[in-house]
């Protein structure tokens, strides 16, 4: 007995099942993600502080945005960001919303209109004469079926970022700890 369906119906239909299967399970996995990462700085938390809550500071040290950005809100502290409108990154918002001096930076990112959320810490201890920072991230990219596939890499991906962006803080900081060595009273 032959089949009512061609090959091309059949072709079809089994990658119209593959496409509905990869986008169910899209919309099963968790949009959410969590990255940490952490360093030992060579400076009291009170300078370290200093490059950290200030958004300005955060473009000399940090690995995003790259593009162009818009400061908002005071220069520093609470209500403090910079907002961003980006071909590859697309719009976004990064503020400060709080402070504990020396101790503590809270701030969130919100990105394509607040479909993609990111709520991150940085907490400062004094550590043997240095600084310890931990800086935790969460994240929730949205309902988008193929958002869940990416947020399965992000807390790796997302994690080496923050690690490159500690490293890069570390040579700030040995640069400013360089030049007060060698002021002129040397």
């Amino acid at each position: 007995m032959r089949s009512p369906f061609g090959p091309g119906v059949t072709i079809l239909g089994s990658g119209a099942v593959i496409l509905i299967s990869f986008l169910f399970i899209g919309i099963l996995l968790p949009g959410t993600w969590t990255a940490e990462a952490s360093a030992r700085l060579p400076a009291s938390p009170e300078d370290a502080f200093l490059h950290l809550d200030s958004p300005t500071d955060w473009s000399q040290w940090t690995t995003w945005p790259d593009s162009e950005v818009q400061m908002i809100g005071p220069p520093s502290g609470a209500g403090s960001g910079f907002i961003w409108d980006d071909p590859e990154l697309g719009t976004g918002a990064f503020t400060i919303v709080e402070v504990q001096e020396a101790e503590i930076v809270r701030y969130q990112v919100e990105m394509q209109g607040g479909t993609m959320h990111i709520e991150g810490v940085l907490e400062l201890s004094l550590e043997q004469g240095d600084t310890r920072i931990l800086w935790r991230e969460t994240g929730d990219l949205g309902a988008n079926p193929l958002m869940g596939y990416w947020a399965l890499s992000m807390d790796r991906v997302q994690s080496a970022e923050l690690e490159k962006s500690l490293d890069r803080l570390l040579q700030l900081l040995q640069v400013s700890n360089d030049s007060t060595d060698s002021g002129p009273n040397q």
